[in-house]
């Protein structure tokens, strides 16, 4: 029989789901099963796992997926402090016992975890939100909306970084010797890069003075020794964006908005 006359039959159907959890160059495979099963030449251990229901709508973008699992899985330790800089991604293959078909039934990645005393649901969203939608337009503002570094922004995120080892580490503080030679405040609302098992940590910097510089959470995988690559934060103000930057000529905001709204119903303008 093939894999769609067992979905669809009431009675030769035995269906075991395979999860592949990717997060750059690591992954962790996992099935529904009872036993542990090879599938492209990758081992899915046998955990236990249940989801719900995949919904098939007009509304396939919205329809998310919630996976629970025991707490001492090993995928879901990496969200224990902090949800990981890169995105992991989640595929569901699904495939009948004594059936070599296989059907890819569900992709997308976590967006986040919720613990529950032994065991944790993890929210996913369908792969189908990653595509170009609306978002917000332009406003007309003094500060300028554009994401720093980006292809709006155009400013240089290699020109301006700075590489230095971590000296000491205190929960989310780390001290780094470079950092000194900058004014206080000069890497806050920036971010910090290190490489962890394999993987590119990232932490934005929520304070700067001297050596010291404070992350928004404590950075995993982090130790005394490490390289890190700081780079510098803005306010987006146009003063920052030229003197800091040098890229005035890219800012994005209005900065000679009138202080008084012509528009505000006054006699006198």
């Amino acid at each position: 029989m093939t894999y769609a006359d067992r979905e669809m039959s009431t009675d030769a159907a035995s269906p075991v789901e395979l999860y592949e959890f990717r997060r750059g160059s690591s992954a962790w495979r996992y099935t529904s099963g009872p036993r542990d099963l090879v599938y492209n030449s990758f081992s899915y251990s046998a955990v236990l796992l249940k989801r719900g229901s995949i919904e098939q709508t007009s509304e396939i973008g919205r329809s998310g997926l919630r996976i629970t699992l025991a707490r001492d899985v090993e995928v879901v330790g990496h969200f224990i402090a902090a949800p990981p800089s890169e995105v992991t991604l989640l595929t569901v293959y699904r495939q009948h016992r004594t059936d070599s078909e296989t059907a890819v039934v569900w992709m997308g990645r976590v967006l986040n975890v919720e613990w529950r005393e032994s065991e944790v649901e993890l929210n996913c969203e369908p792969v189908y939100t990653s595509l170009q939608r609306t978002g917000l337009r332009r406003l007309y503002q003094r500060n300028c909306p554009h994401v720093l570094y980006s292809g709006s922004c155009q400013a240089s995120p290699i020109v301006h970084r700075v590489q230095g080892s971590v000296g000491a580490l205190s929960g989310s503080a780390i001290s780094i010797a470079a950092a000194a030679a900058f004014p206080a405040g000069h890497f806050a609302g920036g971010f910090a890069t290190w490489s962890a098992n394999g993987i590119t940590e990232k932490r934005m910097i929520t304070a700067h003075t001297s050596d010291s510089i404070t992350l928004s959470t404590a950075p995993p995988g982090l130790n005394v020794g490490a390289l890190v690559v700081l780079y510098p934060g803005c306010d987006h103000t146009l003063n920052t964006c030229d003197g800091k930057f040098s890229n005035s000529v890219n800012f994005g905001g209005f900065p000679f908005i009138p202080t008084k709204n012509p528009f505000g119903g006054s006699p006198i303008y």
